[in-house]
């Protein structure tokens, strides 16, 4: 009897169903039960509340049955209460206005995310901000694109699960997304720009401090005359301190020769990024070293074209290589001083190396240790043998 039930479509249960047949409405909750205990989780991020919420939504679907007008749609229907019982259980919670569920108002955070580091409460609200105003766009569709809207980025179903939830085809599925898509692109589009120059203007809240490029000096193996590294020295003159990132080859050759102002047959690649931007109409503003993670420098190229103003990520080493070539003016993030900047004694300043110097007369380690990655504290001491060059 429940292998026949399996193959009765939802209009056919639900009809015997209202007559009495329990087995039929329990046909109804093993085809759609999984659905509502996703929707649940996804409201309320904990499964065993899920669970409950979900048994709760089939109950007050089987208590009102006589209120569905059309048996085809019981899919969408249970949806809409599980979303309803879901709302009420979160509007009757007790508030605690210093937890970190309150802050995000709902918004779900993986527990991974809390791992790697602390979110910062400030963030949290911006974000619960920008979901608010992304939902309140979306309930200015219609019926039809916003069931379709919340189903596949809310709920995450898949097209051929909201086809069957609606009753409709995948391709019906497809058209009604691509209307919201271009509905909500023209109405996001404004916030979208605020909330990006937003995210520019707080990374431009980091003190920055600006900076010269003193040199970029090769360490050499002892008994080999090609260099195996190279580090580029930053100087803040302001506070008498030096900071040194270490760059390949190719990198330190263009940032050499851009400081050297050598005169070149034909251009290097940073001197042919530099004239498609001036043949474009744009402009280097400056380059922006700005973070540090796991040992490894992050920077940011400004370049603006018109009114409009791009932050482009780059490598330090590229970026610095490219501002040399431009004459344009580098800044480095005060807390990246503060972590790995080396203080320059007083009275004393930073000088570059003769152009001819010879590889006796520049900085030697074993060759041995080339072969390897080096620890953060084999170079802060190779850098340290640079500097000790350079300080005159």
């Amino acid at each position: 009897m429940t292998a026949m039930m399996s193959e009765l479509s939802d209009s056919a249960l639900l009809a015997l169903a209202r007559d009495g047949d329990k087995d039929a409405f329990g046909q109804l909750v093993e085809r759609y039960q999984p659905m509502a205990e996703r929707i649940a989780l996804r409201m309320v991020a904990n499964p065993a509340i899920a669970q409950e919420l979900a048994q709760e939504a089939i109950l007050e679907a089987y208590l009102s049955l006589d209120h569905l007008r059309d048996d085809t749609r019981f899919a969408s229907w249970l949806y809409g209460i599980t979303l309803n019982v879901c709302r009420n259980y979160l509007r009757a919670q007790k508030m605690n206005f210093c937890s970190l569920e309150t802050l995000a108002g709902g918004l779900f955070i993986d527990p991974a995310l809390l791992a790697v580091e602390m979110l910062d409460p400030l963030a949290i609200v911006e974000e619960r901000e920008l979901s608010r105003a992304i939902l309140q766009a979306v309930y200015t569709l219609s019926p039809a694109e916003r069931e379709a809207t919340l189903l596949f980025y809310y709920a995450q179903f898949r097209l051929h699960e909201i086809a069957a939830i609606l009753g409709i085809s995948v391709v019906a599925v497809k058209g009604r997304l691509h209307k919201a898509r271009k509905q909500l692109k023209v109405q996001l589009s404004t916030l979208y720009k605020e909330h990006h120059e937003a995210r520019i203007m707080a990374r431009r809240s980091k003190t920055m401090i600006k900076v010269s490029v003193v040199d970029d000096v090769s360490v050499m193996g002892k008994d080999a005359s090609r260099s195996e590294y190279s580090v580029v020295i930053l100087h803040d003159e302001a506070h008498q301190r030096a900071l040194g990132i270490w760059v390949g080859q190719s990198e330190a050759h263009a940032i050499d020769r851009g400081l050297r102002q050598s005169a070149l047959p034909r251009p290097m690649t940073m001197n042919f990024v530099a004239s498609i931007l001036e043949a474009s109409g744009a402009k280097l503003e400056e380059v922006r070293i700005e973070t540090l993670k796991d040992d490894i420098f992050y920077a940011t190229a400004r370049i603006r074209s018109g009114d409009t103003l791009h932050e482009i990520d780059a490598r330090p080493s590229d970026a610095i290589a490219l501002a040399v070539v431009a004459n344009t003016p580098i800044f480095v993030a005060d807390e990246i001083f503060d972590a790995c900047g080396t203080a320059i004694p007083a009275g004393k300043t930073l000088q570059r190396t003769a152009a001819a110097a010879t590889a006796e007369q520049q900085p030697t380690m074993p060759t041995a240790a080339f072969g390897e990655h080096l620890s953060r504290a084999e170079y802060e001491k190779q850098f340290q043998r640079v500097l000790d060059v350079l300080i005159r």
